[in-house]
């Protein structure tokens, strides 16, 4: 190589060193600058969905459906039919039967058993109806949350009072919401759980609702999900 090639490769180099490319455009104003869409093949997933795209600490975007690290809603699920609150001073399992997402089969819809795939910190949200509660006097107390099986504790819970609020006695459904963050484990087993407790010399007939009704139409009611953040 000559002395007048290797003057032009060194006049040449910084330029190249901060080039910037454009796709679409003759102006980029950024390393990379498209003006358009784009397709990233490595992101398509098979189930008809679309997924937010997150970034590794690395920088590789992945999603939900391409790598387990991702970000994203890994669980919602339903009940199916309504849950007895008749025992006192006992814990129910709440089993969401009804499915509507399972991004990895997390979920087990006999045992109501949530194993991660992965450890992360996840926020867990229950939105829940109590009803058919027919004392117009005495709180019931309600105790709720996300259990640790392989650790026998809770990782969440949330106490309430709950009452009918009806002078009739019909019992209506009243409506709770719980949102929490917390770190599960990939290794552990977790579980939803309810506890009732009732005064004494009271009639023990409330129930966790699946549906809320009513003269204007009826909707799944109670529904947990699971959304891993980090």
């Amino acid at each position: 190589m000559n002395s007048k090639n290797v003057l032009i490769i060194l006049v040449l180099l910084p330029l190249l060193t901060i080039a910037q490319v454009g796709i679409g455009t003759t102006s980029p104003t950024e390393e990379l600058d498209v003006n358009g869409n784009i397709r990233i093949r490595g992101l398509s997933n098979s189930s008809g969905r679309t997924t937010q795209v997150s970034a590794l600490p690395d920088g590789t975007l992945v999603t939900t459906s391409t790598n387990n690290n991702a970000p994203g809603i890994r669980f919602v699920g339903f009940l199916s039919s309504d849950i007895s609150l008749n025992t006192d001073s006992s814990f129910r399992d709440i089993i969401l039967s009804n499915e509507l997402i399972d991004v990895s089969n997390e979920y087990n819809t006999s045992s109501g058993r949530y194993s991660p795939v992965i450890d992360g910190y996840y926020k867990i949200s229950m939105d829940f109806d109590i009803g058919d509660y027919s004392s117009t006097t005495n709180d019931l107390d309600i105790l709720i949350g996300l259990w640790d099986f392989t650790t026998n504790q809770w990782v969440l819970r949330r106490t309430f009072k709950h009452k009918s609020n009806n002078s009739i006695g019909l019992g209506r459904n009243e409506s709770y919401g719980i949102t929490n963050y917390v770190q599960l484990h990939s290794n552990h087993s977790y579980g939803f759980r309810i506890f009732s407790d009732y005064e004494n010399n009271t009639t023990r007939d409330a129930r966790l609702k699946y549906q809320n009704y009513g003269s204007t139409g009826t909707s799944l009611s109670t529904n947990f999900s699971i959304e891993k953040v980090l």
